[in-house]
């Protein structure tokens, strides 16, 4: 089998030579019955553990033994699966991490377990008196408008949260949404045309509109659109039978 561009310079079994091209099993001089991951196989076993991503890309990784423990120096590696900082560090998916093998806690979870944790002592007072009214009010606890005291405006920290959103998405040059108005007249209006025999390719045609909007306002598609854009009712009660 001829090697893959590159792989003569990276070893097979690590991140290094999936790199170089070595991107199948099949190619791969590692199989099953090998005693080291295939290229391919390493990098899957990278993703999501810390340990691991310490070590050199060209490191080959075996296949069986406690390759979590592997480091690149002798210096202690930090515990970090079972926790919340294992989260923060990318081990996220509960699936891909170590602990889930041995009947532990995963990442996931121990990140779980803090949020709830964390927002039962904020609910209770513990902790920095929660500034009500502000975004960081919404960040320490607060969501529910109806329990949020507010600030000085009498703005909640929900509220309070969806304006700094807005603001952000206004500097980013992000377009606010456009406005919706009742589809019922539309409704109406699709409806009348379907029962003198158009077909919704010729309402589209006529009106400018998708073949799905029209579909969804007279109701065949499944659920009805209530909503429409301004300019989508303006278009549909033009046309003339």
């Amino acid at each position: 089998m001829t090697s893959p561009p590159g792989a003569a310079s990276a070893p097979h079994g690590s991140a290094a030579g999936y790199d170089a091209g070595c991107r199948t099993r099949a190619m791969c001089p590692h199989g099953p019955d090998s005693g080291w991951l295939s290229c391919a196989e390493a990098v899957v076993r990278r993703r999501g553990d810390y340990h691991l991503l310490r070590l050199p890309a060209d490191q080959p990784l075996p296949r069986h033994g406690n390759v979590g423990v592997m480091t690149s120096s002798h210096e202690p590696v930090r515990a970090v699966h079972g926790t919340p900082w294992g989260y923060a560090r990318g081990c996220r998916d509960a699936r891909a991490c170590p602990n889930r093998l041995r009947g532990a806690v995963t990442c996931a979870d121990a990140r779980r377990r803090y949020v709830q944790d964390y927002s039962a002592r904020r609910a209770a007072g513990a902790g920095t008196p929660i500034e009500h009214g502000t975004p960081n009010g919404y960040l320490l606890g607060c969501r529910d408008s109806r329990l949020c005291p507010g600030g000085d405006e009498g703005v909640s920290c929900t509220e309070a949260r969806s304006r700094h959103r807005m603001r952000i998405a206004r500097a980013a040059g992000i377009a606010p949404r456009a406005e919706t108005l009742d589809a019922a007249p539309a409704i109406a209006k699709v409806r009348a045309l379907r029962s003198q025999g158009w077909s919704l390719r010729r309402i589209s045609s006529a009106t400018g509109c998708g073949r799905t909007t029209i579909a969804e306002l007279t109701g065949e598609t499944g659920a009805v659109r209530e909503r429409i854009t301004p300019v989508t009712l303006r278009r549909i009660l033009a046309v003339q039978p």
